[in-house]
């Protein structure tokens, strides 16, 4: 017997949150042979969607992106849809939009945690008629937080902007778990994780599954350097450098040194650089 589509189980769609338009969102880096995104068994009654990468385009032409779940959904039509997660987030808007996807998807939506659904996963996840957890799986849920450079009207903007998606996902959860929507502010704010019978106590999860979670496999970062300067910037600060020696270092990367550069200046940075991030 086919799950019923309880569209009151649901909580609402998110809506005005923007379209994260000048916004980067990080998240570690997953090995290559992890990554992907998969439709499965279409020609049977009850297809199956995989959800185990980065959310969002990551930069290097992969990640799962709104365009790509709208695909697999038209091709699935309607039907009972299995959506399988184990994602440690990212772009926050694209997780609405598929959120939204799903939700509004005609026949029963049952998705199952496997490994972890962090962040913008964790919103994707909400969007299920019924939610099944992997008994050490993780739910992790969080304030919102994006890379931003602009004037200072644009970052009262950007304040803004992430207070709004921190409402929307607030009242989501509480939606979903029938909780208080200050309760998961006060969660989000502490960035909580929640394993599988945790979930289901605390309303993010229907059920546990009798199965050992696969976490993702993150990239090995000893073998090189971060490329995108929002990382470098990240390891920088967590090895110790201030923000001022930070922004010095790339400005003289970029060419646009103080105004007494020395000749070796970047091979010294290229040292400092090592130096500090070893064994990071």
């Amino acid at each position: 017997m086919h799950l019923k589509v309880d569209a009151a189980h649901r909580p609402p769609p998110i809506a005005d949150v923007g379209d994260g338009g000048g916004w980067q969102f990080e998240t570690r880096a997953l090995a290559p042979d992890f990554k992907h995104f998969e439709v499965r068994s279409l020609a049977s009654s009850n297809p199956t969607v995989s959800i185990f990468d980065y959310i969002g385009d990551d930069g290097n032409g992969g990640g799962v992106s709104s365009s790509r779940v709208a695909a697999a959904l038209r091709s699935i039509g309607a039907k009972p849809l299995t959506v399988e997660i184990n994602s440690p987030g990212g772009n926050y808007f694209e997780g609405v939009a598929i959120y939204n996807l799903l939700r509004r998807h005609s026949a029963p939506v049952a998705v199952q945690v496997l490994g972890i659904a962090a962040s913008a996963a964790s919103v994707i996840a909400m969007a299920g008629d019924t939610i099944a957890i992997a008994h050490n799986a993780e739910i992790m849920i969080h304030q919102s937080r994006g890379l931003f450079y602009g004037t200072a009207d644009e970052m009262t903007s950007a304040t803004s902007v992430l207070q709004r998606i921190d409402q929307a996902m607030a009242d989501t959860y509480a939606a979903r778990t029938k909780r208080p929507v200050a309760e998961m502010a006060a969660w989000m704010r502490a960035e909580t994780y929640m394993q599988g019978a945790v979930a289901v106590e605390r309303g993010f999860a229907d059920t546990v599954m009798e199965r050992e979670a696969q976490p993702p496999v993150y990239a090995d970062a000893s073998a090189s350097h971060p490329r995108d300067p929002q990382s470098l910037d990240r390891m920088l600060a967590k090895a110790g450098m201030a923000r001022g020696a930070r922004r010095e270092l790339f400005r003289a990367i970029k060419g646009d040194a103080p105004s007494t550069p020395t000749p070796d200046l970047a091979a010294r940075n290229r040292a400092r650089i090592a130096a500090l991030t070893k064994g990071l």
